[in-house]
């Protein structure tokens, strides 16, 4: 075997000792430079909020804290609301304290911590008396509402008030934890009677609050809990109450049917939704639920055959910016799923054709911004083209309120397994109805 020789230098005990030392000198100020950094980096944010609340105007492009902090302080004037803009500094800098950073980073809650500035006058515990319970966002949100507002307990879906920008119903919440009556309410849009309170309070906690109203509305009629759920979940929890006076009448109506075919009544209500805003003085009284399901079966044959010349007539900008896109692969055969959105009137009138549907009717609803009509749509490769669902999303709620597949029936496992995903990716909500 042969040897094989390494020169190697040799190093005296003294330079082994002077450069372990100079190693461990140079660690000491690496650690003191990390402690140094990560100690300016902690006062960062409240050095931040201090400066923006003195009126520096802070740097930084649309998606940092800073200039978010910026736009809310900019709300609140120095002279019109110097209370709400020292509130909204305490809160900030107190849940800062707390530890809620995951909190803080989330537009989404910063957002409701300004209106819970806003509403300061009505605080019963000052926000400094709060501290952290949860290491959960949602319950850590939840919680600050509770200490700051509530003397007397409200429904949970109130609370959903605060994440949705209707200050009126933010108003509800107020009123109802200082013990108003529901009856009470200011700018009540249905006629609220004792018995519709009662049930307006004891609305599922998953509702929204114009959910609660209209369930309120049709156990006040005498409906059973089906139909009401039915009626709450239906096009008529998102239409603003617009012609309140007709839609109470189409409420009582409907909760006076015996038996009623659910995927019917949502066809009645968009072909009525159609006849009161082109007649104002259109009336159902006299008619039945024979007739009215004749005269709507009519009207939707009539909208999936509008002329090609109406075509695109109306055009609206995406509410999402990117669609969902998805490869399976099954025994060897490649199958695609695509889900975006329609953007047209158009595009809409073709679905409606394919589909044997009326999701033409929404082209209004899709332009004003109240919903948006997506597709699900399958195709192996090679091979064609299939539609799988029509979907609403009603954009103020950020809700998927119904997907249907040809021919108004209900979608598949596959269908809804894709749409649950899709909900997930874009922070949706789900109907329980879908």
């Amino acid at each position: 075997m042969e040897t094989q020789y390494i020169n190697r230098k040799h190093i005296s005990k003294a330079e082994r000792a002077r450069r372990a030392a100079q190693k461990q000198e140079r660690e000491i100020t690496i650690q003191n430079a990390l402690k140094k950094h990560n100690s300016e980096k902690k006062m960062l944010f409240p050095k931040l909020v201090e400066s923006i609340y003195e009126g520096n105007s802070a740097n930084g492009n649309a998606n940092t804290i800073a200039y978010k902090l910026n736009n809310y302080f900019s709300l609140l004037s120095p002279k019109k609301h110097p209370r709400r803009r020292r509130v909204f500094k305490d809160i900030l800098l107190h849940l800062y304290e707390q530890r809620c950073a995951k909190l803080l980073r989330d537009n989404t809650y910063i957002n409701v911590l300004f209106k819970v500035a806003w509403f300061s006058n009505s605080f019963e515990n000052e926000i400094s008396s709060w501290k952290r319970r949860s290491h959960n966002t949602d319950k850590q949100m939840l919680s600050i509402i509770k200490h700051c507002f509530v003397k007397y307990e409200v429904p949970y879906f109130m609370y959903k008030a605060w994440l949705v920008n209707h200050r009126a119903h933010i108003s509800w919440f107020i009123d109802l934890t200082q013990g108003r009556s529901v009856r009470n309410l200011t700018n009540m849009p249905i006629k609220m009677t004792k018995k519709g309170a009662h049930h307006f309070l004891n609305a599922p906690k998953h509702y929204s609050v114009e959910m609660a109203l209209r369930r309120a509305q049709s156990l006040s009629y005498n409906a059973d809990d089906v139909i009401a759920d039915r009626i709450a979940s239906s096009h008529l929890s998102r239409n603003n109450f617009q012609h309140e006076g007709f839609w109470d009448s189409v409420i009582c109506f409907f909760s006076k049917q015996a038996m009623l075919d659910f995927s019917k009544m949502n066809e009645i209500i968009d072909y009525l939704s159609y006849r009161i805003s082109e007649n104002l003085d259109y009336s159902i009284k006299g008619r039945t639920i024979i007739s009215l399901t004749r005269q709507s079966d009519e009207w939707h044959r009539e909208q999936a055959n509008i002329r090609t010349t109406f075509i695109s007539v109306l055009t609206w900008d995406p509410y999402l910016p990117y669609s969902y896109f998805r490869i399976e692969e099954s025994k060897g055969i490649k199958k695609t799923f695509t889900l975006f959105e329609l953007c047209s009137s158009g595009e809409l009138i073709n679905e409606g054709r394919k589909m044997n549907h009326c999701v033409a009717s929404y082209a209004r609803s899709c332009h004003s911004g109240r919903s948006r009509i997506f597709t699900l749509r399958s195709k192996e490769v090679p091979g064609s083209e299939e539609i799988m669902a029509t979907i609403e999303v009603h954009l103020a709620s950020k809700t998927i309120v119904q997907a249907k597949a040809k021919y108004n029936k209900p979608i598949s496992k596959k269908a809804i397994f894709i749409i649950k995903k899709w909900a997930l990716q874009h922070d949706l909500n789900i109907s329980k109805w879908l």
